[in-house]
């Protein structure tokens, strides 16, 4: 169900945290502590950002395993950047092609997924109906985690009243998106405060799809309607869909007899039988949000960690971490390195798990906080 790595902070090489932790990216595609899968040999991808040069992130994606992608170890060994998202891939939506490798990344933003949307194939059309016409033009691929964020991006744009210039056409044709003569995209405005934005917007991304889920399962039986309202408690209505099967494991239920009229552990909508798991990454060079969320039962949520420290090094796999003095989450120190891993980068790497339904804000200038979602 794939895993994913992201570092902000002092420039470090790629391969701090690719390839020489004792549980590097490079293990996790190879053995994840993930029990459901422990193989991710469906492709990885890399975004970073080297500010100084352009806020657009630099991208290396490719479909083969990552343990076994020189190029992949070559670059890392010789690369340095102070904002870096890795992933390697499980595939459950959408072909093994490069165009459906994570990171994704549109303007001066990248976004990482670990999970599913259960029903996509049923689903789908009423994600594209919520899609602007800008950012429907960043999705290449066919995965759920692409138009997730195709999807943020809608609501991104919405939210600081962005319009997007009218392309002037000047007649060339562009065969491929890696063509050389093809122009480079430009960052959003730099003057919206993301720190305060992203999270927002994120959230607003997740119940969006809570909600669909939600309506989807009532529609189609999967669901009582006990509460008298149309599965949100607040009394909002959503878009329906039609689909098939896939329940929520850990769950212990099925059908009409799942916990219909229980709450979300930190969320404010009524808990599904399918489990649509958005262990989400978003970055825009500066700012990270991430998120560990979960429609169904809480303990179905994939793993996911945090760490803060003023170094980070890894010594023949052993990981000295430098702490803060000051541990509190919402603490705000100007030296501090941010991890964000899907699981730990070494057995003796000081993390602590992200509490189910919560959401991890970080940025470069020290700030990092940990919020329920609701």
């Amino acid at each position: 169900m794939c895993r994913f790595i992201f570092y902000l902070g002092a420039p470090i090489r790629l391969s701090t945290i690719i390839s020489e932790p004792s549980h590097s990216l490079l293990v996790q595609s190879l053995h994840s502590s993930c029990q459901s899968v422990s193989l991710n040999a469906d492709g990885f991808g890399i975004a970073w950002y080297v500010p100084d040069i352009t806020p657009i992130p630099g991208v290396f994606k490719d479909i083969t395993p990552a343990w076994s992608n020189i190029n992949l170890r070559q670059l890392a060994r010789v690369t340095k950047s102070g904002c870096i998202a890795a992933h390697i891939r499980a595939a459950s939506a959408g072909a093994i092609v490069n165009t459906n490798c994570h990171p994704f990344t549109f303007r001066n933003f990248s976004w990482m997924h670990n999970g599913c949307i259960p029903f996509y194939n049923h689903l789908k059309r009423d994600i594209y109906s919520m899609i602007s016409d800008s950012a429907f033009e960043l999705i290449k691929g066919t995965t759920d985690s692409e138009l997730l964020f195709a999807l943020f991006i809608s609501n991104y744009e919405k939210e600081i009243g962005y319009k997007a210039e009218k392309a002037k056409t000047n007649g060339t044709v562009y065969y491929s998106t890696h063509c050389a003569l093809e122009p480079e995209e430009k960052p959003y405005p730099s003057h919206v405060n993301n720190t305060e934005i992203i999270p927002k917007v994120l959230q607003e991304t997740i119940f969006q799809i809570h909600e669909l889920l939600l309506q989807y399962e009532l529609k189609n039986g999967l669901l009582s309607n006990n509460t008298g309202s149309e599965g949100n408690v607040n009394g909002n209505n959503g878009s329906n869909g039609a689909g098939a099967s896939n329940s929520c494991g850990g769950s212990g239920s099925s059908g009409n007899n799942s916990p219909t009229d229980l709450l979300m552990e930190g969320a404010s909508l009524r808990q599904t039988n399918s489990c649509c798991k958005l262990n989400l990454a978003v970055t825009d060079g500066f700012t990270v949000v991430a998120t560990r969320y979960v429609t169904g039962m809480p303990e179905a949520a994939h793993s996911l960690y945090w760490s803060r420290g003023s170094t980070i090094k890894f010594d023949d796999g052993h990981c000295q971490l430098g702490r803060s003095t000051d541990s509190s989450p919402h603490s705000k120190s100007y030296s501090e390195s941010l991890v964000i891993s899907s699981e730990p980068l070494a057995s003796d790497f000081q993390c602590e798990p992200v509490p189910v339904n919560h959401i991890v804000i970080g940025n470069s200038s020290g700030y990092f906080s940990i919020e329920p979602i609701n």
